[in-house]
């Protein structure tokens, strides 16, 4: 399995998938309705097909009947006592097909010859009558059409609506019956209708139920997801911080979907509580090492310091080269002195320890600064906007203004003499943070860099590290030891740079009204 590269561009998203709510609701909605409309369909088809056979069935009692009539009435001279009676089209007496009997309401029966209707009735509950023209049009096309077939089929018969009409031949003549679809029809939509009606419901109490039992059931995985929400909500990159949060057991029950995921998050929440109590271990020790290693630095720091300096009291009668070793240990011992009280000021502040609160006037500590900035390095040009008022915070009077010095001398070192260096200090509402920001128009800081400016023994290139009055060495510390007296502070602290110069801004909270 391939590792994922983090520094891979994420693909764009495209349209908002679907939640598992959502899939399961439209899923199952989607199945019943598929399976509510076959059953309707095969409802009505069944419907249909057996009113076709009723029609069918009745059909073929009509054309029985039509044809026995006709045998009876046309038969030949002296047989049967039938010389005299003859259906319409014969010769002699006629008896008229809206005299035959045996056929039931709404039934059609008419004679074809030559293409032509030669009789027709149409018989209804209180007796028959004559087919209309129109109606006897529909029944000569039929019986002229080429593709004519004798089987049973459906026809449409004008102003009478749809019928099931059947067909033979006899003596060669076209005897036609046809019993009415409306009834047929009528069934079918009320069908149709009412299980359109009841799949709609059907339906809807499905998705409502869907939705319900969904949202029960799923509550359980909403109670892990508000779980890991809140763990992802906590403090976990600032100080000894561990996780508490767990999820519930009545969420962790293996046997259930929901239960496997609340017991993995809790197995992942305890595998990372362990390892940051171990890194806090380990970070706790380290500052204790560094705390300590810084004390009793601070010693033998003082002792070559004080050494270096008691031999250079004599320096007439010192060599020229041991003058400029001195000189140097001297220089070097400072240098290291200054590291270790930078190193041991980091380690109080991670602990949360040397900080004296109290009202502290920010426009002063700032102007303070600003003057001895300006007697320090007069070969910058040093400027400080601040309000006419006092502007008043809570911390550290010592530790705001070691902030203020670093960010000052950061400005100096890593700038060219002739640069200018603005501090300013804005205010806002009442209640609002105040920003207290140092500009130089220097050469800028690296892209590169600019992400790690205020860590630990981060350093400017050669092109921004002018080395200051007096060759002052950077020691990488000054902007970490910045940040972390901001962030001892509740504040923050960001930087934004350009080829035309630097801009670090500090937001440190003011007191409530």
């Amino acid at each position: 399995m391939s590792a994922v590269d983090p520094s891979a561009p994420v693909p764009e998203r495209g349209e908002a998938p679907w939640t598992l709510r959502r899939r399961l609701v439209v899923g199952i909605a989607g199945v019943v309705a598929a399976v509510l409309f076959g059953t309707g369909l095969l409802s009505i088809l069944v419907l249909s097909t057996s009113t076709n056979t009723v029609a069918d069935t009745q059909l073929t009692a009509s054309l029985s009947a039509l044809s026995r009539s006709v045998d009876k009435y046309r038969g030949p001279p002296g047989v049967g006592g039938r010389e005299h009676v003859h259906v319409h089209g014969g010769g002699g007496t006629v008896k008229t097909f809206v005299d035959f009997v045996g056929h039931g309401r709404g039934t059609v029966i008419a004679v074809v010859t030559n293409d032509e209707v030669a009789d027709s009735a149409l018989f209804s509950d209180t007796g028959a009558v004559a087919l209309s023209a129109d109606v006897t049009a529909a029944i000569e096309l039929m019986a002229a059409d080429p593709d004519f077939s004798p089987a049973n089929q459906s026809l449409d018969l004008g102003e009478l609506g749809t019928y099931r009409v059947a067909t033979v031949v006899n003596d060669g003549e076209l005897l036609v019956a046809g019993v009415p679809l409306e009834a047929a029809e009528t069934a079918l939509l009320r069908q149709g209708v009412a299980i359109a009606i009841l799949t709609v419901l059907a339906l809807a109490g499905t998705v409502l139920g869907t939705i319900l039992v969904v949202r029960i059931a799923l509550r359980p995985l909403a109670r892990v997801i508000d779980t890991a929400v809140e763990v992802s909500a906590l403090p976990l990159d600032v100080g000894d911080f561990g996780i508490s949060t767990r999820v519930a057991a009545a969420d962790t029950d293996p046997r259930t979907e929901a239960g496997k995921v609340g017991e993995a998050l809790n197995q992942l929440l305890d595998h990372v509580d362990t390892a940051l109590s171990v890194r806090a271990a380990t970070d706790r020790r380290m500052r204790r090492f560094v705390t300590d290693a810084s004390h009793e630095l601070r010693t033998p720091l003082a002792a070559i310091l004080g050494y270096a300096e008691l031999t250079r009291q004599d320096s007439a009668e010192l060599p020229e080269i041991t003058e400029y070793s001195l000189a140097r240990i001297e220089s070097e011992a400072r240098r290291m002195s200054s590291l270790v009280s930078d190193l041991l000021l980091l380690a109080r502040l991670d602990e949360g320890q040397d900080l004296h609160v109290e009202d502290v006037d920010l426009a002063d500590l700032l102007l303070t600064a600003v003057n001895d900035a300006r007697a320090s390095a007069p070969a910058h040009a040093w400027r400080a906007e601040v309000p006419d008022t006092a502007v008043t915070v809570r911390g550290d009077r010592e530790r705001l203004h070691q902030l203020v010095a670093n960010l000052l001398s950061n400005a100096r070192v890593h700038t060219p003499p002739g640069s200018t260096v603005t501090a300013r200090l804005r205010v806002g509402p009442p209640g609002m943070p105040v920003q207290l920001s140092v500009q130089d128009d220097g050469p800028g800081i690296a892209d590169d860099l600019l992400p790690v400016i205020f860590e630990r023994f981060a350093r400017g290139d050669a092109s921004r590290a002018s080395q200051g009055a007096g060759g002052t060495r950077s020691t990488g510390l000054g902007l970490a030891i910045a940040l972390s007296i901001a962030e001892a502070h509740g504040g923050t602290i960001r930087a934004h740079s350009s080829p035309a110069g630097t801009l670090i801004t500090v937001t440190l909270p003011t007191p409530a009204p």
